[in-house]
């Protein structure tokens, strides 16, 4: 029996359900640190914050020794180790930092539209690496989810609105490779994961626990080399005495200081991120990596609704208000649903099924 057939429906769902929910809240805490301006110099420390990111996985850690969790035990599997979760751990450090980075300058469609991409990466890792078949239905709902965030992105080139302080295109390009770069990263993680499951005996909170323990290893020794080297850009610098550098945790901690919602919004992310992960390796472990990246497309509709209330009731600018780039938005977040639908077959298209289901179903 398999991992999945041992858990109910009720909890599969509660886990999506779950994954959805916090992934949009700690996406909505990143996007209010990253607008948040300290007498007059905006909130600019990616690293600092997949740092952050790192003590929230590791914590839970700290839950699964106090509390003695054990994981389930399969006959047929080994137990896991430690060392071996460096992999999935680097992959995580090099995709928080590329997408922490690449978030400073492009608004959030545009992100969402670049990592519905996550979905074709892990899909193709899936057949060539996991040896799994995707049915015609699961690539149909794939490509409608794939099309429907392409739409959203689309609506922000073509109703884009120019403001002077807006970022140039070079950044914005380095930015878009840079996601571009971390989608292969990430679902190499998603991936690695799911075969580390099929072979291992893994607790949830161990490996996400182990994880963020080896990423803290990671910063601890990149973040002073970042602190001390000059970064010459007119954009994405963080300035310490007039002088740029790519990262400067010193001044992360006075902008902390100075902004108490600033650093409530640091705890929350460090929490928030801890939840994410323990839905999302949860997801990975009893469906799969490739559900793990489809589902979480679905928050881009909650993270836009939200956005644009605070874009429309305060001075943060979160997304386009133009009714036309809406439009465009409401017809692809409509895409992205039905793909999402269709994929996970609550909305089954026969002419997509093959012949010995359709008849199954309709005996």
């Amino acid at each position: 029996m398999t991992n999945n057939e041992q858990k109910s429906a009720f909890f599969i769902n509660s886990l999506l359900v779950g994954m959805i929910l916090v992934g949009t809240f700690n996406t909505l805490v990143y996007k209010y640190q990253n607008t948040t301006i300290i007498d007059g110099v905006t909130f600019i420390h990616p690293y600092m914050q997949a740092l952050c990111m790192f003590v929230g996985e590791a914590t839970c850690l700290v839950f699964y020794f106090i509390f003695q969790m054990k994981a389930e035990k399969d006959p047929n599997k080994e137990d896991g180790g430690f060392k071996i979760l460096a992999i999935p751990a680097l992959f995580d450090g090099i995709t928080s930092s590329l997408q922490h980075v690449a978030l400073n300058f492009i608004p959030s469609s545009i992100y969402q539209m670049l990592r519905g991409g996550l979905m074709i990466v892990t899909a193709a890792f899936s057949k060539f690496v996991l040896k799994k078949k995707l049915s015609n239905q699961q690539q149909f709902g794939i490509l409608l989810a794939i099309l429907g965030i392409f739409i959203v992105g689309l609506s922000n080139f073509l109703f884009r609105k120019t403001t002077t302080d807006d970022f140039s295109w070079e950044i914005k390009l380095i930015s878009i490779a840079l996601i571009i770069v971390s989608l292969f990263t990430q679902a190499a993680q998603y991936i690695f994961e799911e075969k580390l499951f099929q072979q291992y005996n893994y607790h949830v909170f161990y490996v996400v626990g182990v994880e963020g323990m080896w990423g803290l290893l990671y910063f601890g020794i990149v973040m002073p080399i970042l602190n001390f080297i000059p970064c010459n850009f007119k954009e994405g610098c963080v300035f310490r005495n007039g002088q740029g550098y790519w990262e400067c945790t010193d001044v992360f901690f006075q902008q902390l200081g100075a902004d108490v919602w600033l650093t409530v919004s640091v705890v929350m992310g460090i929490f928030s991120i801890a939840l994410f992960n323990i839905f999302g390796v949860n997801v990975t472990k009893y469906v799969s990596a490739l559900t793990r990246t489809v589902v979480d497309t679905i928050r881009t509709i909650l993270i836009w609704g939200i956005g644009l209330i605070v874009t429309a009731t305060t001075s943060r600018v979160w997304e386009n208000t133009s009714k036309w780039a809406n439009l465009m938005e409401l017809v692809g977040f409509a895409l992205l649903v039905f793909g999402n639908l269709i994929y996970k077959e609550m909305l089954k298209i026969k002419f997509l099924q093959n012949k010995k289901q359709v008849l199954m179903e309709e005996q």
